[in-house]
């Protein structure tokens, strides 16, 4: 491969990263961290040591170093040592991410729920249409708790994750 092409191919990976960034920062996630989680689900192989995420994005150490740690904590990346080297290569970590995404999926019903308490506190208030709009949030939200629910059964059922103990 020519320095040219490898030039181009790694400008193409950076705006990559930098896309994938911006929508992941749309997740809660800072523009840093958005870009290190981008740069990790994109990069070949799928593990990068610390100083090879530093020199890609053209960061501070700290500024790594505090992005891997909310990744870590947040459990959207893991970290792997390899025999003989001391350096931790970090990765995404798709059980975990996953896992995450269920437990996000799961706060809608307390959410349905939480509305029917702010709209039975409400009652009898003069703010009709206030309360009203509230009344179409909360029927959303029990819409989507209970289409979720639906959803993660035909999950479990395809996934085979009904039959497994884990």
């Amino acid at each position: 491969m020519s320095s040219a092409q490898n030039h181009t191919e790694s400008l193409e990976l950076k705006q990559s990263v930098e896309e994938l960034g911006i929508f992941f920062e749309k997740t809660n996630l800072t523009p840093m961290e958005a870009r290190v989680f981008a740069l990790l689900l994109v990069s070949d192989p799928p593990e990068l040591d610390f100083f090879a995420i530093q020199r890609f994005l053209g960061a501070s150490k700290s500024t790594i170093s505090n992005s891997l740690k909310r990744l870590l904590n947040d459990g959207r990346v893991d970290y792997m040592t390899k025999p003989g080297d001391r350096r931790r290569y970090f990765k995404v970590s798709p059980d975990k991410w996953l896992r995450r995404l269920k437990e996000q999926a799961a706060t809608v019903s307390p959410i349905a729920t939480t509305m029917n308490q702010i709209i039975a506190m409400r009652e009898g208030t003069g703010s009709t249409e206030f309360n009203q709009q509230l009344c179409e949030i909360q029927s959303f939200f029990k819409f989507l708790s209970e289409e979720i629910e639906g959803v993660m059964q035909r999950w479990n059922k395809q996934t085979g994750i009904d039959s497994k103990k884990k």
